[in-house]
């Protein structure tokens, strides 16, 4: 289970509605207790997905909105900030402009090369026509190869 403050849940609205009609990606920060996670903060990250070469404008523009990265720079900055306030990062979060918040294939494989293993909670904030709708959690399966549901308490 993941307990989201309502600091929290605003910011991931907030951020995923200003990023519309991209994806928007973030860390979760908070602390670990048992099964659940309390996510006190989140940690902004810039969307750095750069195109392949060879595609056209319209091409970069629509790669954007179905698809992100997160630098490993960005994850040790939230790293080194959540430690210094005596927490964790315990999942990060995507939007899905004008598409459900379920995962797709290509979540499933980006988050296989994500650490902190099967308790680490993968978020996804639907935003439809640029405004926040359904907010899901989930957990990557012990072998890779799915994702499970997990609850939200706000």
């Amino acid at each position: 289970m993941i307990i989201l403050s309502e600091t929290a849940r605003k910011d991931i609205e907030q951020h995923a509605a200003e990023s519309f009609p991209h994806e928007c990606v973030g860390l979760l920060i908070g602390r670990l207790e048992g099964q659940r996670k309390h996510v006190e903060a989140i940690y902004r990250a810039q969307n750095t997905w750069t195109a392949e070469v060879g595609l056209t404008s319209a091409e970069h523009e629509h790669s954007l909105a179905d698809r992100f990265y997160l630098d490993p720079r960005d994850y040790m900055k939230a790293d080194r900030a959540a430690t210094a306030q005596g927490l964790d990062i315990v999942g990060c979060y995507h939007s899905h402009p004008d598409h459900p918040a379920i995962p797709s294939e290509r979540d499933r494989v980006g988050a296989q090369g994500v650490g902190g293993g099967s308790s680490f909670s993968f978020l996804i904030q639907s935003v439809r026509s640029g405004l926040a709708a359904e907010l899901t959690s989930w957990l990557l399966s012990e072998d890779g190869e799915r994702f499970i549901s997990e609850e939200i308490q706000f």
